[in-house]
């Protein structure tokens, strides 16, 4: 016969389990990234030397042209992108959900590019738009009577470009996240539209985007958060200097550049300061966009 006191001590131990998994995720959220964080603001307040210099970084940081241009860079892309890629992957993901047979064919076709390596997609797409003037994309430009373009190799072309790479490689993330929502959708909205004359323009309008809503707005966030942090593709493309024209500097690109890609690491305290700058980017972006929602609601 279990006690009352047995009840307790096994209560307390199932507790006590949910409590270290719990801590285990905590202590890694402070090691990761709260410590890091806050080290990071430490090195940006010194100079080479390891002497506190303030905000002088950070006014170094400022009156740099690159780094401007890596915002405007950042800028332009994401922008881009948010028009490129949500609208495409809500319209996929709309077709995905009204289709009765072989959902999962499809759906492992739009996640198949997430799980190429950047270096080979980089690859395959310097090969589709070389700048040559026989380049594969290049070739078709000519067949439709347009003049052949210099795409990665060009400062007019290369941010678009990029962007339509990371478009195709990205694509299948937003388009299941959407589908999820769509999924989500009490069918018998869509019946009783039907039975009061509704078309597909009034179902898509009234019931689809309201109730896609919050799904909206995780993929706007994440999407913008990940051009903001844009590294890897560029890196591929144009090496550390983000060439053409310093057209593909990113943020990132730049504090790798400060940090990490020269052998004296003189600037590491600038890397830094712009690491703190990216951060505060991000946070208000978020912050902006969670206050618009919640107004919504």
């Amino acid at each position: 016969m279990i006690t009352g006191k047995s009840k307790i001590a096994r209560t307390l131990r199932v507790q006590w389990s949910w409590y270290v998994f719990i801590l285990v995720a905590i202590l890694g959220t402070i090691v990761f990234n709260f410590i890091p964080i806050i080290v990071n603001i430490i090195e940006s307040l010194k100079n080479s030397s390891g002497r506190y210099i303030g905000l002088v970084n950070y006014k170094i940081l400022f009156m740099d042209p690159l780094f401007r241009i890596s915002i405007v860079n950042v800028v332009y892309m994401g922008i881009l992108t948010l028009i490129l890629n949500i609208p495409l992957a809500f319209l996929f993901a709309n077709m995905l959900n009204r289709i009765t047979k072989g959902k999962n064919i499809f759906k492992v076709s739009f996640l198949l590019p997430m799980i190429m390596s950047i270096v080979s997609v980089a690859l395959i797409f310097k090969f589709i738009f070389s700048a040559d003037p026989n380049g594969l994309m290049n070739i078709v430009l000519r067949s439709l009577g347009f003049q052949p373009l210099k795409w990665f190799s060009s400062p007019q072309t290369a941010r678009e470009t990029v962007v339509i790479m990371n478009t195709w490689k990205n694509l299948g993330y937003n388009v299941i996240l959407f589908f999820a929502g769509l999924q989500n959708i009490p069918a018998e909205l869509y019946e009783a539209a039907s039975i009061d004359g509704g078309n597909e323009y009034h179902k898509l309008r009234y019931i689809t985007l309201p109730s896609s809503r919050n799904t909206f707005i995780f993929v706007y966030i994440t999407t913008t958060i990940n051009v903001l942090k844009k590294f890897s593709d560029v890196y591929a493309i144009s090496g550390q200097y983000g060439d053409p024209g310093n057209s593909l500097l990113t943020v990132i690109l730049y504090i790798y550049r400060k940090s990490f890609a020269t052998t004296t690491h003189t600037d590491v305290g600038v890397g830094s300061a712009a690491s703190v700058v990216l951060l505060i980017i991000i946070l208000i972006i978020t912050a902006i966009n969670l206050r618009v929602s919640e107004k919504k609601e």
